[in-house]
Order: C-alpha cells, then sequence, then structure tokens
C-alpha cells in the first residue's frame, strides 16, 4: 500500500508540473517541484551527498496530509529533487508522517517521524494520537516502514508529541521531542542502544504557559563550541519588544545537557531569527565539523501568493552556525564538494 501511495503522489506531481508558475520561484532556495512544503525534516551526509527531507503535500499548494519530500545535493548549491520517501499509508500514521530526523548507521539510512492520526475531526487538535516511528533504506531512495518505536507518551495525560530528533552521544542514540502538558511545554529525553527499542530518561526541560508558550516544536539539541544547545519553535509567546511578532517562532537556549538527560539552562531566552518567514530550523554536522541549519521559509497564516501557481513553501538558505558568548551567529553557508 506505502508503494502505491508513493506513486500516485508522484503523478500528481508529475500532472501539475506543466502548469505551474515561475513567477516567485527562487533561484537557490529550495522549493517543492509542485505542492505544499514546510518543515525541513531529515538532514543528514550519506555516502558522500547532503540529504534534506520536508513536510509535503504533493496533491495541492495547500497543507494537507503530510508526506515527506526529498532531495540531494553535493555542495548545497545544486539540488537534485528524489522520489517522495514516506506516505502516509497505516493506522499509525494514516492522516501524515509528521516531522522528524534522519541518521546513518552501519550504511543504512534511517527516517524517524511522528505518525499522525485525528481521532475526531480532521483538524481537531483536541483529539489526536501520535507516536514515533521509524523507517529506512539502504540506498538512499526507497524506504521501509518499521512501524512504531515509541507507542505512547510518558504520561496518558500527553497527547501532543511529536517531532523526534536523534543524533548519537556517547555511543548510543539520544532522541529529543517535543511535548504539550495541559498548556505547559515539555522537552523530552529518550535513549537507544538500535533505534527500535527506546528508554525514556524523562523532562529534560519544563516550561509554563506563561511565559514560555504552550509547545515547543522541532527541537533540536547539539553541541557547539563547548556549549550546548537548545533549538526549537515555542508556539504562544507573546509579542516583547522587537521579539516575537511572527505567529509563532523559533528560539534557543544555551546550556548543559548531562549523561542522566537533564537540561541546566544558562543565559537567557533568544530569537534566532527576527524575520517573518523563518520556522522549524533543523540542524545538520557536516563531514568537516560545521553546524548547518535550514528553517521553512513561511509562516502558518501569512500571504503565499505562490499558491495560486500550484506550489508554495520553500527552505531558508544553508546557514553556518557559531557562538559568540551566549548568542548564536549564523553566515551562508560555504558550499563544499568532495
Amino acid at each position: 500500500m506505502h508503494a502505491a501511495l508513493l506513486d500516485e503522489a508522484h503523478r500528481a506531481i508529475e500532472t501539475k508540473l506543466p502548469g505551474r508558475g515561475s513567477d516567485y520561484r527562487l533561484g537557490y532556495h529550495l522549493a517543492p517541484p509542485a505542492g505544499w512544503m514546510n518543515d525541513p525534516n531529515g538532514l543528514v551526509f550519506f555516502r558522500g551527498e547532503y540529504h534534506v527531507f520536508y513536510q509535503h503535500h504533493p496533491y495541492s499548494a495547500q497543507w494537507g496530509p503530510m508526506y515527506w519530500g526529498h532531495a540531494k545535493s553535493r555542495d548545497l548549491v545544486h539540488w537534485e529533487h528524489l522520489p517522495i520517501a514516506l506516505a502516509p499509508s497505516d493506522s499509525y500514521d494514516r492522516d501524515g508522517c509528521f516531522s522528524g530526523s534522519a541518521v546513518v548507521a552501519d550504511d543504512t539510512l534511517y527516517l524517524i517521524y511522528t505518525g499522525h492520526a485525528w481521532l475526531g475531526a480532521p483538524g481537531d487538535d483536541q483529539n489526536i494520537h501520535q507516536v514515533q516511528c521509524l523507517a529506512s533504506s539502504t540506498d538512499g531512495l526507497s524506504f521501509s516502514k518499521h512501524g512504531p518505536v515509541i507507542e505512547t507518551p510518558p504520561d496518558p495525560q500527553i497527547m501532543h508529541f511529536r517531532d523526534p530528533k536523534v543524533w548519537q552521544r556517547g555511543g548510543q542514540w539520544w532522541m529529543a521531542l517535543g511535548a504539550r502538558q495541559g498548556d505547559d511545554p515539555q522537552l523530552l529525553l529518550y535513549r537507544s542502544e538500535d533505534l527500535h527499542h527506546w528508554e525514556y530518561l524523562g523532562c529534560a526541560l519544563q516550561g509554563q504557559r506563561e511565559p514560555d508558550g504552550y509547545m515547543w516544536e522541532c527541537p533540536d539539541l547539539f553541541e557547539l563550541d563547548g556549549c550546548d544547545v537548545f533549538l526549537y519553535s515555542p508556539q504562544g509567546l507573546k509579542p516583547s519588544g522587537y521579539d516575537n511578532w511572527n505567529k509563532f517562532q523559533n528560539s534557543y537556549r544555551m546550556g548543559l545537557l548531562d549523561d542522566t538527560g537533564c537540561f541546566s539552562e544558562c543565559g537567557q531566552l533568544r530569537e534566532l531569527d527576527s524575520g517573518h518567514d523563518f520556522y522549524a530550523a533543523q540542524t545538520l554536522l557536516a563531514p568537516d565539523g560545521r553546524r548547518l541549519l535550514w528553517a521553512w521559509m513561511d509562516m502558518w497564516d501569512s500571504p503565499m501568493p505562490s499558491q495560486a501557481q500550484h506550489w508554495c513553501g520553500a527552505l531558508s538558505l544553508p546557514r553556518e552556525l557559531s557562538r559568540d558568548g551566549e548568542r548564536l551567529r549564523m553566515r551562508p553557508a560555504r558550499s563544499w564538494q568532495r
């Protein structure tokens, strides 16, 4: 069934391409061939090439049941579109293959994502079921689903439970998840030896509706110049001064992540980019040690004129991150070819 749905999605893209307009197409930013794009998902370097996956609806330029689009590049400048990687095809992800990440283990490419299902009316965020799922590929093109690897949240009161970011630390796999308990956001951590079986470590950081928002989407945890960085997309922050004027933001906190899974903050919450089209940022550790970052270049409820031309959404240019005291600095990524 998964293969048939992917074939159908490819045909939908091919049907739309002849009528796709180019008035708003960008020269260097990655955008979908047609249809809708939002969050960057798995960012990974595999067999000499950069792979970028993204949230994708191939049937229209509107948000819909989420697929995973896929593109690759050798130099971060020229991008080749690849077949769609994931389709919502099973009971656990029937209403969307939501955001996640990608890693390489034993020369196999793994995708870790949130399977989403509406339990009531489609679009009713008060009645959903979310699980964390695994898929793999030996060629980087065709993916086999392995189903849920985390089926329930640590607390039955948690319903919003998504966007797994997986990385290696101390010879083990770690996973960060954004969660919402009531109206309070949480950062949850898990650990695994094999990507299939996960141990819950605990709530690494607990927020409160005021002043932290109600949900921390797309969490990312990484070390940069001797400091751990928690990068995330808070929802529900109020504007303050020049900050937080998007509907939702990209923010970060500096701190220290210990081996038990506790994140100790140091310094204040900061907005990563104040531009009006910047959300769901994720990072990749490049082979030469650079920390690269992409974000989605649109914002919910903003004007999207390209929709009339059968496509919508793009990713920011890749940026290199560095640290200046308690602040992150960014510059356009240098192209790199092997």
